[in-house]
C-alpha cells in the first residue's frame, strides 16, 4: 500500500530514499518468508541474513524518523509518522518487522557486521551522487556540498554506529520469546 502512494506521487525517483530500498527488501525478505513457509521447507542461511539485514534496514529508518528527521525537517514528527505512506514505510512495517524478528522468528548464527551491508552499499552510492551533483539528498546529511565535510564525516559514522547498534540489539533478542 505504502509503495502505491508513493510512486503514484513520486515515481521512480522515491527510489532514492533510503526508506523506500529498505521497505522493499522487507517486501521482498517478506514474501520470500511467506513462501518457504507455506512449502514447509527450512529456511536457508543466505535467505537468513537477508532477512536481518531488511529488518536491520527498516528499524533504522525508524530510528533516523525519531532521532533525526523529525527535528531536521518541518514535517514533524506526526507527519513523519502517519501521514500517507509514511505510516507503512516509517512506522507499520519497521514495527511489525520487529515484533515478527523479536517474538516469531529465530535465525541462528547472525553476525551483527551483516546489518551494515544495506546502510554501507546506500550511502556509497549516495553519497557519491550528491558529491558528483546527481542528485541532491535527498536527506539533509547526504548534503554534501550545504555542509563541511567534517559534518558528513560525523553523520556517517553516526548512521553506522546507530545501524550497529540496531543490528547487535535485534540479533540479542532475536527468536528469545518464540510465540
Amino acid at each position: 500500500m505504502g509503495f502505491v502512494l508513493v510512486f503514484k506521487e513520486m515515481g521512480i525517483t522515491s527510489l532514492e530514499y533510503y526508506t523506500e530500498d529498505s521497505n522493499l527488501l522487507l517486501l521482498l525478505s517478506s514474501i520470500i518468508l511467506l513462501i518457504q513457509i507455506s512449502k514447509n521447507n527450512e529456511i536457508p542461511s543466505w535467505f537468513k541474513s537477508f532477512r536481518y539485514i531488511a529488518i536491520v534496514s527498516t528499524t533504522l529508518t525508524l530510528i533516523i524518523v525519531l532521532t533525526v528527521l523529525s527535528w531536521t525537517t518541518e514535517l514533524g514528527l506526526y507527519h513523519l509518522l502517519f501521514h500517507e505512506s509514511m505510516l507503512y514505510h516509517h512506522t507499520l512495517c519497521p514495527v511489525l518487522a520487529i515484533i515478527s524478528f523479536v517474538f516469531l522468528e529465530r535465525y541462528e548464527n547472525l553476525h551483527a557486521i551483516q546489518g551494515l551491508y544495506f546502510t554501507a552499499i546506500y550511502g556509497i552510492i549516495m553519497i557519491s551522487l550528491n558529491a558528483l551533483k546527481i542528485v541532491k539528498g535527498p536527506y539533509p546529511f547526504l548534503l554534501v556540498h550545504n555542509q563541511p565535510i567534517i559534518h558528513s564525516i560525523i553523520w556517517t559514522a553516526l548512521i553506522f554506529a546507530i545501524t550497529y547498534a540496531i543490528a547487535l540489539i535485534l540479533k540479542k533478542v532475536n527468536g528469545k520469546v518464540i510465540i
